[in-house]
């Protein structure tokens, strides 16, 4: 029976004192912890790169639908007065904005926000001012009886109607 009771104790004793390794590796390895994190690098920079995205998509569809209320302010103006606004960008956003104390003037047919203007001409996403070209004072290339209206896009240079320009023709 001693030696029963002592052959016991023995195995409580070492197994107080020496674990079994399951309980021994609680923690993640120097590997297992790299792993996860490249994991996670690789999660973040896919959605990093989809916000960016999303951001572009977004500028382009805001600079479209601008020169669409555009179209449709100047078109109202044009209708109203009997001929469209002057060249030039200030000019236009003046004309839509500003009653001129002529009596056919019905507007303000767009009102623009201040930060969409600087130094009185309305600017597109990407800080650059829309171009505005109309048979009053200048030669429309594209829509040669009304205007050319359009954005250099986000490279902002003038691509002539092509490349990453946005435009109303």
């Amino acid at each position: 029976m001693e030696d029963g009771r002592s052959l016991r104790e023995g195995t409580v004793r070492s197994s107080i004192l020496h674990p079994p390794s399951s309980i021994l590796q609680r923690g993640f390895t120097l590997v297992e912890l790299l792993v996860v994190i490249a994991i996670l690098g690789i999660l973040v920079s896919l959605v990093t790169a989809g916000a960016q995205s999303a951001r572009r998509r977004a500028a382009v569809t805001k600079v479209k639908t601008t020169i669409a209320a555009l179209e449709t302010a100047l078109a109202g103006y044009a209708g109203d007065m009997g001929e469209y606004p002057p060249t030039e960008n200030a000019q236009m956003v003046a004309a839509l904005q500003e009653d001129p104390g002529n009596i056919d003037w019905q507007g303000p047919y767009m009102e623009f926000r201040e930060d969409e203007l600087v130094d009185g001409e309305l600017i597109d996403s990407w800080g650059n001012p829309y171009v505005y070209v109309s048979v009053n004072g200048g030669s429309p290339e594209h829509r040669e009886r009304s205007f050319d209206l359009y954005s250099f896009g986000p490279n902002g240079t003038d691509d002539a109607g092509t490349g990453d320009d946005i435009y109303n023709w």
